[in-house]
């Protein structure tokens, strides 16, 4: 992972790449029932990530990312936690993990953390 890489640019790749497992619900079954899953439980809701696992400040979060999840899709990601009605935790190591392996994680969308959808606030 190139280390000009920002915290931002990486979960932004996330959602990303989410969006693109979600729009391929036709290819995969896991895809599908995961859309209808969000759609029915948390469309139009604020979701808050919290990034953690800095090597060199551990136990400080990287920082705090918001998107929600709107008309089939992850809306674009702001920095900062904005009156979340969800919340979940990722790792640093994670993020870069599913950027630098992509392709893997749209073929196999259940390596994705989809945690969020069991859990609130």
């Amino acid at each position: 992972m190139d280390e000009l890489v920002s915290t931002l640019d990486l979960v932004r790749q996330y959602f990303n790449i989410c969006n693109i497992v979600l729009a391929r619900r036709r290819e995969n079954p896991f895809s599908a029932g995961i859309q209808t899953l969000i759609n029915k439980l948390d469309s139009g809701k604020v979701i808050s990530l919290k990034v953690v696992d800095i090597p060199k400040e551990p136990g400080v979060p990287a920082g705090y990312y918001t998107t929600q999840y709107v008309d089939g899709q992850f809306t674009p990601v702001s920095e900062g936690e904005h009156n979340p009605d969800i919340r979940f935790t990722l790792r640093m190591s994670f993020l870069e993990d599913v950027v630098n392996n992509t392709d893997d994680y749209i073929e196999h969308p259940e390596k994705l953390d989809w945690s969020w959808l069991r859990g609130r606030k």
